[in-house]
């Protein structure tokens, strides 16, 4: 199927006062398997405080449970008209959007090439663990002001009720963000080393070799909510270790599929 004659598939998202809108960190896992898929799609932006009752709508899953045990509603989720079905295919879950779209298009580039899903879960939760986890709140903490108002206030007081503490806390400047941003930095040279290891020393830029798999997008992802809404606090050093190869990583990434329909 050529790709004018492909349906075009809806990427819900959640916008931003950001000029490039687009900024979450999940959404971008599915942004970039759908660019490298090539699949021709749109985004529908959907503010916080409109999630639950969109996704309701179209017919998507909740993703996790509350505390209390109600449905939690989060993006990124598409709706994908397919060609041959009387319904949409409605797939919440960055994780489970990229298991679908190699599952419904399997004569595009593959996000999981044959017997690599289970290796890049695993991997997949070493980077979660050496890259973003150390970072998390405060990447968090910037957010609020790069929200369009209704959803910088739901996120602001739904992640102080997460956390228990006043957002601004989170992470403040000073030892506990050095220290913060000491371990990313430890973690991505122990990521360095893992990608290194086995090509004679030699830099390798994707964990499977010359493409990109699903796992290259989960790490290209980090990096993305990190430029965009932390590029001076954390991006700016995050492109300065380790011989400049993680701006040479994402910049590569972008170029090819980093772009927003």
């Amino acid at each position: 199927m050529s790709s004018q004659e492909a349906p075009v598939i809806t990427l819900y998202d959640i916008p931003s006062r950001l000029p490039i809108n687009a900024w979450s960190l999940n959404m971008w896992k599915s942004r970039f398997a759908l660019n490298f898929k090539g699949l021709p799609h749109k985004t529908h932006w959907v503010e916080y405080p409109d999630i639950e009752q969109t996704m309701k709508q179209i017919g998507a899953a909740p993703t996790e449970k509350r505390a209390d045990g109600s449905d939690h509603y989060t993006c990124p989720v598409i709706s994908d008209p397919g060609s041959e079905r009387t319904a949409p295919a409605v797939v919440s879950d960055s994780w489970d959007i990229a298991l679908y779209l190699d599952k419904a298009y399997p004569s595009a580039p593959l996000l999981f090439p044959k017997g690599t899903v289970i290796l890049q879960e695993v991997y997949i939760q070493k980077l979660n663990q050496l890259v973003l986890s150390p970072v998390m709140r405060l990447l968090i903490s910037f957010m609020p002001t790069h929200l369009n108002p209704r959803s910088a206030e739901y996120f602001t007081k739904t992640r102080e009720e997460w956390v228990g503490k006043k957002i601004d806390d989170f992470c403040p400047p000073g030892p506990e963000r050095e220290k913060a941003l000491d371990q990313m930095k430890e973690g991505l040279e122990k990521l360095a080393g893992l990608l290194d290891k086995y090509d004679g020393g030699a830099e390798r830029m994707f964990v499977s070799g010359e493409e990109p798999v699903f796992a290259d997008f989960v790490l290209a992802s980090t990096f993305e909510w990190a430029k965009i809404v932390g590029e001076e606090e954390v991006w700016s050093e995050v492109k300065s270790w380790h011989g400049g190869r993680w701006e040479r990583f994402l910049n590569t990434v972008e170029a090819k599929y980093g772009k927003v329909y």
